[in-house]
């Protein structure tokens, strides 16, 4: 391989493994992204962080849906355990989640 085409391609590399690594902030935040799925679909942002915060006994900050039935969600639990505990109870309230689960989607961080 030339050292052109050498260089680039560890460039791409380097840039894509950075692209799927999270920040520092995000790792030193303590927040777990999850996933949740509602029983009843609906758009009222305010509302179902309000539920998903009585639910899970943690702040939650609102990220973003997919659909008025899915939502993203930064749950702001500390420890790995409080965030594992905290996703438990999301899936304990089946009234009001059908599904609750990591969000493990690769980011796209920006520089």
């Amino acid at each position: 391989m030339k050292p052109l085409g050498w260089a680039l391609s560890l460039s791409a590399l380097v840039t894509m493994t950075a692209c799927a690594t999270p920040t520092g902030d995000e790792q030193a935040s303590g927040e777990t992204r999850v996933l949740i799925k509602l029983v009843q679909p609906s758009t009222d942002t305010a509302a179902i962080t309000r539920a998903v915060e009585q639910a899970a006994r943690v702040p939650a900050r609102y990220v973003a849906s997919t659909s008025p039935q899915w939502h993203a969600f930064a749950l702001r639990c500390g420890a790995p355990d409080d965030c594992d505990a905290a996703l438990e109870r999301l899936r304990a309230e089946r009234a009001t989640f059908q599904a609750a689960q990591r969000d493990e989607r690769r980011r796209i961080v920006t520089p």
